[in-house]
């Protein structure tokens, strides 16, 4: 890829380099960027995978494990007829859509997903770590081979290069440090360079991917608003966009909060499985072997052909046999168009509402949509999508080449520009409180199993919703949100960790307490994203002491726990007061 004319020359000292991945459900990319002092950036994606047939961006998020446990074959390699063959006479086993394994319990799904299992003593986290293992080697070997100096470079810059990895617009914190942990197990960073892996929305990447395109450039103007629908192969991400600058650099911000489905092309695939196991039960063909086969044939044949109802489709079968009852001539099974038509409909239906929804939530402003994505390069869903979009008035357009990983061009852009300068939250915020315990108050009496006595002599009760962001809460990444804590601390403590629980809440509106009355279960919608914990001893010594009403000296220690929830990251630290200045102290996240 030609270096980019519009991004100014790199400014930095030395060289660096940057690789994003893009690890989808089915298919998985990778760029890369290598800075250098007073040359304009250029992105280069990996087009050459061991047995690939034809130069491609994208190779197959697919491995071959043996009977051990042992990775065998990776990407473009499990699609070669050779290593397909070796994989049955040897027992291999096939790991897939595994990405999907790692997906939060709250992302709204459109149907019952049955998801390959994985291999026997092997881990979710196992195969994220290998798939990410081979990535590398094969950026290394792309490195080493094309430039005069590979291996230098490589052995130069690899120990400090900085990992961009992509994400659908639902994972949160905890899927990201998975990722991480896998990146470390993969030697793409070590233990303490693991701050070096950054994390952007699959959305996020897309929509800069189609900037710097160049096929949007006349929707690119000040105060204008876009839609960016990226419909992958587990994920389908939506998130709209209000443009803020062109120059000197583009800057966005989010217009209406980005939403994530399980919605992607797999859910076609698993469609059209079920009907082929129904249609040709109890022949030669339903083993699962041949049915693999035949959905393989599905993906890469009708599955891409297909443009609308009055299309007839087929899908190779094994042999040359036919069956007219079953309308299989010559081992070719007839799909009707009506037929192909169901197994788009679900994950159809899904796009269109998200659309709407975002349409809706950035006060019908955008007109215009930006489709990427595997599923999005359909004849027929995009013909569908165009569509619905002239019913309301709104351009639809889908700049994402046959051979190109929008996503892992997009990922360079955003580390390079942070053209995206603030977000909307998608849901609240908060942590747990203790509220004064009124004898009178019913709402305090039904809660008097958590009353306790405080040393300055007060009643309180435990679990009250804290608000620290509201859903829809614009999120910068300079701004920080802040909750006020105390908590008292007698002459004899000795251990200053403290630790509070980040709660989010799903739903329409907060209750005033996170758990029912008498129990310790959470209301619905509630869930702990993660725990803050930091040392207080330096706030404690700098507290003065209080006495309570039975004598006791004991120190109310204030202070605020600071959120930074506008990167692509959650932040964490302490503030409190130390001779009236404001001081700051660290703080660690610990995921659920």
């Amino acid at each position: 890829m030609a270096a980019d004319n519009r991004r100014p020359p790199y400014a930095g000292a030395s060289r660096k380099l940057i690789i994003s991945i893009d690890v989808g459900t089915t298919f998985t990319a990778t760029s890369f960027c290598l800075l250098q002092p007073g040359n304009v950036p250029k992105f280069e994606e990996i087009l050459r995978w061991p047995k690939q047939a034809t130069p491609d961006a994208k190779v197959p998020s697919v491995l071959y494990y043996d009977r051990d446990g042992n990775p065998k074959a990776f990407g473009a390699e499990t699609e070669d007829e050779d290593t397909i063959i070796e994989a049955e006479e040897n027992g291999w086993f096939r790991a897939e859509w595994w990405k999907l394994l790692l997906r939060p319990s709250h992302l709204p799904i459109i149907q019952d997903l049955e998801l390959p299992p994985l291999p026997a003593n092997v881990t979710l986290d196992d195969v994220f770590a290998h798939h990410l293992g081979y990535i590398k080697d094969q950026v290394k070997a792309y490195i080493t081979t094309t430039y005069g100096e590979g291996g230098s470079i490589w052995e130069t810059l690899s120990p400090t290069m900085y990992i961009i990895l992509t994400t659908p617009n639902g994972w949160e914190g905890g899927q990201q440090r998975r990722m991480r942990e896998a990146a470390i197990r993969a030697r793409l960073v070590d233990a303490a360079g693991g701050r070096r892996v950054k994390f952007v929305s699959e959305a996020e990447a897309a929509v800069l991917y189609a900037a710097d395109s160049g096929s949007v450039g006349d929707w690119l103007v000040a105060d204008g608003q876009l839609i960016l629908c990226d419909c992958g192969g587990g994920t389908v991400d939506i998130t709209g966009y209000k443009i803020e600058a062109t120059k000197p650099v583009l800057k966005l911000s989010e217009s209406s909060a980005s939403r994530c489905y399980l919605a992607g092309a797999v859910f076609v695939t698993q469609a059209a499985k079920k009907f082929f196991q129904a249609r040709l039960q109890g022949t030669e063909w339903e083993k699962e072997e041949s049915m693999q086969r035949i959905v393989n044939h599905f993906d890469r044949n009708a599955k891409k052909k297909f443009t609308d109802e009055t299309m007839v489709s087929y899908v190779q079968l094994d042999g040359h046999k036919s069956n007219p009852n079953l309308n299989i001539t010559r081992g070719r099974l007839k799909i009707t168009g009506a037929e192909m038509v169901s197994f788009f409909a679900g994950p159809l239906r899904k796009i269109q509402e998200g659309l709407e929804i975002a349409f809706e939530n950035g006060d019908r402003l955008a007109d215009k949509v930006i489709l990427v994505g595997g599923l999005a390069s359909s004849p027929y869903v995009f013909s569908r999508l165009d569509e619905w979009g002239k019913g309301l008035g709104i351009s639809v357009t889908r700049p994402d080449g046959p051979t190109v990983k929008a996503v892992a061009n997009g990922a360079l852009a955003w580390h390079l520009d942070g053209s995206v300068d603030s977000r909307m939250a998608k849901y609240y915020y908060g942590v747990s409180v203790r509220r004064p315990y009124v004898d009178t108050d019913p709402v305090c009496i039904e809660r008097a199993g958590t009353k306790y006595q405080a040393p300055n002599g007060n009643w309180y009760i435990t679990q009250g919703w804290c608000g620290i962001v509201n859903k829809n809460d614009k999120l910068e990444a300079a701004k920080e949100f802040t909750a006020l804590f105390a908590t008292e601390m007698n002459e004899q403590t000795f251990d200053f960790e403290y630790s509070v629980k980040l709660y989010v809440y799903r739903r329409s509106t907060p209750p005033t307490f996170i758990t029912f009355p008498g129990r310790k279960t959470m209301q619905p919608g509630f869930e702990v994203i993660c725990q803050v914990t930091a040392d207080l001893e330096k706030c404690y010594q700098a507290t003065p002491f209080s006495v309570s009403p039975s004598g006791r000296r004991y120190k109310q220690v204030a202070f605020e726990v600071c959120l930074g929830l506008g990167e692509t990251e959650l932040t964490a630290r302490l503030r409190w007061k130390e001779d009236g200045v404001d001081t700051y102290g660290p703080a660690t996240i610990a995921y659920e």
